[in-house]
């Protein structure tokens, strides 16, 4: 393979993609809250007591533990992720209509590079 001048500078990297800061809060949003009640229920699971919102009464111990688990690594991630990311998307596609600003890309400012020389310095 040969280089070309035509090409460009191989060592040029690609730009920086863009990021958008609202789409970054939400989506962070609903990985803790995913992450952090899924733990709690199986902690729950194991331990005992009453699943909030349903009112379900566990039992606790390693076979309630794990039969729990099981309800939880099926049900639980289709309730408690899929259905939050869904509802981000949602107020991700409203927000991004109502407040263009919001959704508009945070993009660095490019500084044009000036050129150096070596014997100008040694002055």
């Amino acid at each position: 393979m040969r280089w070309r001048l035509s090409q460009g500078d191989p060592l040029d990297l690609p730009r920086e993609p863009a990021t958008d800061p609202l789409s970054t809060v939400l989506g962070s949003l609903v990985g803790t809250f995913s992450v952090v009640t899924i733990t709690w229920l199986v902690i729950l699971g194991f331990v005992g007591g009453t699943v909030p919102v349903v009112g379900w009464h566990l039992p606790g111990g390693l076979a309630g533990g794990l039969a729990w688990l099981m309800v939880v690594a099926s049900l639980g991630v289709v309730v408690l992720w899929f259905v939050p990311l869904m509802l981000s998307m949602a107020a991700y596609a409203a927000l991004s209509r109502l407040a263009p600003a919001l959704s508009r890309a945070v993009k660095r400012p490019h500084r044009p590079e000036q050129p150096r020389n070596p014997i100008s310095r040694a002055a």
